[in-house]
């Protein structure tokens, strides 16, 4: 159980909703009931393997299409139990700059593994590691395992080198890691992965939890959409060139990761500018259906997504039985109640409409009229 009601305060913005859906997720009775399924199974394959050899048995098999399974309907949920009961496989490059002097063009982002490699343990010294040079294709496949996979780099170059080492984390990490344990002590991947997730599918602003910057994800920003709107028309011999190709892939993933809006080029002042932003910020207030109706009538304040600080911490304080000294009034077990809401509708089904819908407790949009 989390020991201080308060510590999503002690978090930074940008991981305080994936702690959330953490937390709710692990005190769900009915994920919990699926990670118990899967130790059951794990402790079935474990001693197939000692009693026919067969590593990868029936009940193997089983877990595998349970968590594909859960992960294609609830990515929080599929990592989770991928962590929860590892069997994880690591992976290593050993990376160069590319060969003669054209590297030192910044715009040359490509880089050279000399050699790559792959086990079970992130000791890359361990007799199950397969090394091979990038020069000489693999003749063996890859171990199949249902566990996270932990990348790392390797380079003389710091540049080029993984920004953590995941593997040194595992290393330290006080396995196992369980439904008990808190976000801040889950292991340190498992924390970004949870938090890649909400900014890939749900939240652009988050930050990428390693770089600290949101050069890899949706930006705002100036489109040329209207010039190539002729690619939408059906891909023919005539016109299947690699530019055509490539600006076609540019234009879908733009119609599907992107609102459009349009600025007019006459803009000469900073008024202008200004008044421009404003316009452009009070038309997304305005809210979207892209979640359905939950931003239909204006979209949510930040402090309220999956409950506020005052709603954990009474939940916290309602779970533990903690006493305040005085009488919980009636908004105090309403409060408690919402989240535990929350912690029935995080799982099975991850429906993010009704896990940011406004609780009735709230007075939302409400208007204080005085009393005769």
């Amino acid at each position: 159980m989390q020991k201080n009601p308060n510590f999503l305060s002690q978090l930074s913005e940008n991981e305080q909703t994936p702690a959330k859906i953490w937390e709710l997720l692990r005190h769900n009775q009915e994920f919990r009931s699926v990670v118990e399924t899967l130790r059951r199974l794990d402790a079935q394959a474990q001693n197939d393997r000692e009693m026919t050899g067969t590593y990868h048995g029936t009940a193997w098999e089983e877990s595998c299409t349970l968590i594909t399974e859960i992960n294609d309907r609830h990515p929080f949920a599929g990592v989770a139990l991928q962590w929860l009961v590892p069997e994880p496989l690591f992976y290593c490059s050993v990376a160069a700059w590319p060969r003669g002097k054209k590297w030192k063009n910044k715009s040359v982002v490509a880089t050279r593994n000399l050699r790559e490699g792959h086990g079970t343990t992130p000791n890359i010294r361990h007799k199950n590691w397969v090394w091979t040079k990038t020069d000489r294709p693999s003749v063996g496949g890859q171990p199949m395992t249902r566990g996270p996979r932990v990348h790392l780099t390797k380079s003389r170059f710091k540049a080029l080198r993984s920004k953590v080492n995941p593997f040194q984390e595992w290393k330290n990490y006080a396995w196992p890691f369980t439904l008990e344990h808190s976000w801040q002590d889950a292991p340190p991947q498992f924390r970004r992965e949870m938090l890649f997730i909400w900014r890939r599918a749900f939240d652009y602003r988050s930050v990428n939890p390693i770089t600290k910057d949101r050069s890899d994800t949706t930006m705002p920003h100036e489109t040329k959409v209207v010039q190539e709107w002729e690619l939408l028309q059906p891909m023919t011999e005539s016109n299947l060139t690699l530019d055509n190709v490539r600006r076609h892939l540019r234009f879908g993933s733009l119609v599907k990761g992107y609102r459009i809006f349009a600025i007019p080029k006459t803009i000469l002042t900073k008024a202008t500018a200004d008044e421009m932003g404003n316009w452009l910020a009070a038309e997304l207030k305005k809210g979207n259906e892209f979640f359905g109706d939950l931003l239909k009538d204006k979209l949510l304040n930040e402090s309220e997504l999956f409950g506020t600080t005052t709603e954990w911490a009474d939940w916290h304080s309602h779970q533990t039985g903690q006493k305040i000294g005085k009488a919980k009034d009636t908004h105090f077990y309403r409060r408690a109640r919402y989240i535990n809401s929350l912690v029935d509708l995080v799982y099975p089904q991850f429906e993010i409409s009704k896990l940011l819908a406004s609780p009735q407790h709230r007075a939302r949009g409400k208007q204080y009229v005085r009393k005769n």
